[in-house]
């Protein structure tokens, strides 16, 4: 593995030959670099899985759960081809995204996020800026994710009981010039979601368990869907310009892989997955081993999935939180749809027992501590968002207080 360095201020002193041997991205709330390999030995491609078969068989649907596990702990990433949602959905879908982000300014900022307690709604350019040496990410975007109060998300008939009392108001925000938007939306919400909950039982499989083994922890889960549009981001002189700054994702992306609610797994809750339905045009990265980005282009009628780092520390980092980034430097606009499923925000996680290896057998030796889902949430949305009124809302209080219920108040 790549060495890692973590500052402690910034970004290192580096001499510009010295700075060139390394990669920066940002991991939770710090800085991180990574050492450029001499002698690479990564990958090299994201490999494709075809998960027709996810309905069929319990044979065909192991099958499924081996390729799956092989590309999470070489990888971190992959792609899924012949799944459940047809090509129609998918085209009306990105039709959607076009129509939203062409509105006017006035009616998108109606939603802006900083409106939105939980941290959801429109975000206008560069409103983030993962990496500090850019001026900002080059993107607009808009959230919406789990809801207890929305009909839409039938909390009641999902979980068998009533919204909790502390949760007054909804948690999205929406425009109110365009209700089409949430309604579409919500068409493609309702089919990911089946999808999405289809890989976790997957993922169980991946490691011999039973197939429903996480289901009593994805009873209403944490999910986050992002609307993103890139403009073209031409490299100015002296400038260094990027859609999305790397980054690892710390949502559920593609874990399932721990859990535990007592049930002895964990980490980004086992739902640390994320599907990303991408358009033609190519500016998605991914930061292998060795340092060397590697392309992840678009693959009509695919998802690309990938580990977030909640997944990581549950499989004690048998699937690793790949880093990636998006540069859109192909001239031409730039739509995706990435899907963030996590377990419920109450879940207590733990690392899976196949993952524990107590005599350093394959070099497994740490086990990462038990996370409270809707804790380790909060604690890497804020630190991403310093401008936010909840943020600042909160900025006196220690990190160790913070809880979901924040977002919800």
């Amino acid at each position: 593995m790549a060495e890692v360095l973590k500052p402690h201020h910034g970004v290192p002193a580096l001499g510009e030959e010295e700075a060139s041997k390394y990669v920066y991205f940002h991991s939770g709330s710090e800085a991180t670099y990574r050492k450029i390999s001499e002698k690479p030995t990564g990958f090299t491609s994201i490999p494709t899985i075809d998960i027709s078969n996810i309905d069929g068989s319990l044979a065909q649907r192991q099958a499924i759960a081996a390729e799956i596990r092989q590309a999470c702990e070489t990888c971190g990433f992959f792609y899924i081809k012949n799944h459940t949602i047809h090509q129609s959905s998918i085209d009306e879908t990105f039709d959607l995204l076009r129509r939203f982000f062409a509105l006017g300014e006035n009616v998108k900022m109606d939603a802006h996020v900083q409106k939105n307690p939980a941290i959801r709604g429109y975000e206008p350019m560069l409103e983030t800026r993962l990496d500090p040496r850019t001026r900002g990410d080059v993107k607009e975007a808009f959230t919406m994710g789990d809801c207890y109060l929305e009909p839409e998300q039938d909390y009641t008939g999902k979980t068998g009981q009533g919204p909790p009392s502390y949760v007054t108001k909804p948690q999205n925000i929406w425009p109110k010039a365009a209700p089409w938007w949430r309604e579409g939306l919500y068409k493609y919400y309702n089919q990911i979601l089946p999808l999405a909950m289809k890989l976790v039982r997957i993922l169980a499989l991946s490691f011999d368990l039973h197939e429903h083994a996480f289901d009593e922890i994805f009873r209403f889960p944490v999910t986050g869907m992002r609307p993103l549009h890139y403009p073209p981001t031409p490299q100015e002189e002296g400038q260094e310009n990027v859609g999305l700054g790397a980054h690892a994702d710390f949502s559920c992306k593609c874990g399932d892989q721990y859990v535990t609610r007592r049930l002895s797994l964990a980490d980004e809750i086992v739902s640390g997955l994320t599907l990303v339905l991408q358009d033609s045009v190519p500016a998605l990265e991914v930061l292998n081993q060795d340092g060397i980005w590697v392309d992840a282009p678009p693959q009509p009628g695919t998802f690309v999935c990938n580990v977030g780092q909640y997944l990581e520390k549950h499989t004690n980092g048998r699937f690793p939180a790949t880093v990636h980034r998006v540069r859109n430097k192909t001239g031409q606009e730039r739509y995706s749809l990435p899907f963030f499923l996590t377990p419920d925000a109450d879940a207590e996680l733990e690392v899976l027992e196949c993952c524990r290896d107590e005599n350093g057998k394959g070099g497994l030796t740490k086990t990462y501590e038990n996370i409270n889902v809707g804790d380790l949430y909060i604690r890497r949305i804020l630190p991403a968002r310093k401008k936010h009124p909840t943020s600042i809302k909160f900025a006196d209080v220690p990190q160790e207080q913070w809880s979901y219920r924040m977002l919800l108040s």
